[in-house]
């Protein structure tokens, strides 16, 4: 395919300055990933403030995560994997095969909205009781808030799975501003519905995560009315949704590696959730207060990750969509000004981190006095925050180098960077060096994964480069090799 024959999207993924283009179409994702980061952020900004529960319903809201990052693992696996095929089948001009890629992923979401829900609601109970050691007296309370939050959540998984899975292909396609006002509609409807529900409607718990739901419908909502709009990039038919094998296949092999990092993400929330409670129990007297800090500590991070993701969704097009063309030298520039920029976002969340945790992790807690037990939380989650994020700063090259592996078809490479540090690393470290540290153990486990992956990952890199020979960017037609 001639330059000729590309789309007017297409032509400026081809040749417009890589600079200003990573930039262009970053900003739109990183402001829809920084408000999609929101929704449970505000979740927990509130429910902090709730009187007299506060914290045993912000430890309620931390033992359900891992059961929430499931969800999030599925659609991950549906959205991207879905999104990179597309990206890089437009690059080869196959405008039929990404309409089937499109079609498929919709039928898969449905597919395990419907599984997850059933089977989330028969065994959410167990599950987040096992999360803490078991249901006694002691974590009562906190269960009960958690079975009242993750209940109406797994409700409208559905409405979840498809605003987020489906937004990824628009993106895919050269459309960040509508990827990005996906994210807008539903966090903004859920900061102004999450305060109304808890305080006003006196809902509590319920009140956040009823809030929630409300806002991923909404964003659901606008996501399908893309594809059904008068001019969409691709189309939705209804013979694509019968599914096939192959091109299910395809969503899976790129898509697996972000599945498998949040499903181990999943795996570690879980045994970071027991070892809080038992050395939070030992070093504090209380489980609550640990998973507390630490999920107070998640959410303030999640402000400088989410920049980075939207950095990395900005560039994921580009760089399958040039990869599809051959052009490796646009390949090569693009994930450049990703880590620039990702570096950038690091640097300031770091200095910002360690200058102002105590500040930071004040506004997620109540107003108790001096020896409260805010006051408490305060000082844990602000010593917990700067030793867990010692080692931002190598998170800015890191997750670029792995988005770029994913977004040119390394699936398998992907996979085991992924699984090095969220796996291999950091689940042993979390069993191990609390049994010396004690609660320390467990900040020190993030910063040890970081500086271990990112050794590994910069090797992976180099070799990975060396492999891209510059080529013309005009055999279109040619399938590009996905592993080697």
């Amino acid at each position: 395919m001639s330059q000729t024959n590309l789309t007017p999207t297409e032509k400026r993924m081809a040749s417009e300055d890589l600079k200003k283009l990573v930039l262009m179409y970053s900003i739109p994702t990183v402001i829809g990933m920084l408000v999609n980061g929101l929704y449970n952020v505000v979740d927990r900004f509130w429910v902090g403030r709730i009187p007299g529960i506060g914290e045993e319903a912000l430890a309620g809201i931390g033992l359900c995560m891992p059961i929430m990052t499931v969800g999030m693992a599925v659609s991950m696996l549906v959205g991207i994997g879905a999104a990179t095929r597309i990206s890089i089948s437009l690059g080869r001009g196959e405008r039929d095969k990404a309409e089937k890629i499109l079609g498929q992923g919709l039928s898969m979401i449905i597919f395990f909205a419907v599984i997850l829900t059933v089977l989330g609601l028969i065994f959410k109970r167990p599950l987040i009781a096992a999360f803490i050691g078991g249901e006694n007296e002691s974590t009562a309370a906190t269960l009960g808030y958690a079975d009242e939050y993750i209940t109406i959540i797994i409700s409208g998984l559905t409405a979840s799975l498809m605003s987020f899975g489906m937004n990824h292909p628009i993106r895919a396609t050269g459309n960040p501003k509508r990827f990005a006002s996906t994210q807008l509609l539903g966090a903004i409807t859920n900061i102004i519905l999450d305060p109304v529900f808890i305080f006003v409607f006196d809902m509590g718990v319920a009140g956040a995560a009823l809030a929630t739901i409300i806002s991923q419908c909404a964003s659901c909502l606008w996501v399908m009315s893309y594809y059904f709009s008068k001019d969409p990039a691709l189309r939705l038919k209804l013979a694509n949704l019968r599914p096939r094998l192959d091109i299910i296949a395809e969503i899976c092999s790129i898509g697996v590696s972000p599945f498998l990092m949040q499903a181990a993400a999943s795996i570690v929330q879980v045994v970071v959730n027991y070892s809080l409670a038992y050395y939070g129990r030992l070093d504090t007297g209380s489980e609550s207060l640990a998973i507390s800090a630490m999920l107070i500590i998640n959410s303030v991070t999640m402000f400088v990750l989410m920049p980075i993701f939207g950095i990395n969704q900005g560039t994921q097009p580009i760089i399958g969509f040039n990869y599809g063309r051959k052009d490796y030298r646009r390949v090569k520039t693009a994930f450049r000004w990703s880590v620039v920029y990702c570096m950038i976002i690091c640097s300031a969340g770091f200095i910002g981190i360690m200058l102002f945790a105590s500040q930071l992790v004040a506004l997620f807690t109540g107003s108790s006095g001096p020896g409260g037990e805010s006051r408490q939380l305060i000082t844990l989650g602000t010593h917990g925050m700067r030793i867990s994020q010692a080692a931002l700063l190598t998170v800015g090259f890191l997750s670029p180098t792995l988005n770029f592996i994913q977004s040119i078809g390394r699936a398998k490479m992907s996979i085991i960077l992924n699984m090095l540090r969220q796996v291999i690393i950091m689940i042993p470290a979390l069993i191990l060096l609390p049994m010396f540290f004690g609660l320390d153990g467990i900040w020190f486990a993030t910063p040890a994964a970081d500086i271990i992956a990112f050794v590994v990952g910069v090797a992976f890199l180099v070799r990975e480069f060396r492999k891209l020979k510059p080529e013309a960017p005009d055999t279109l037609g040619t399938p590009v090799p996905e592993e080697r």
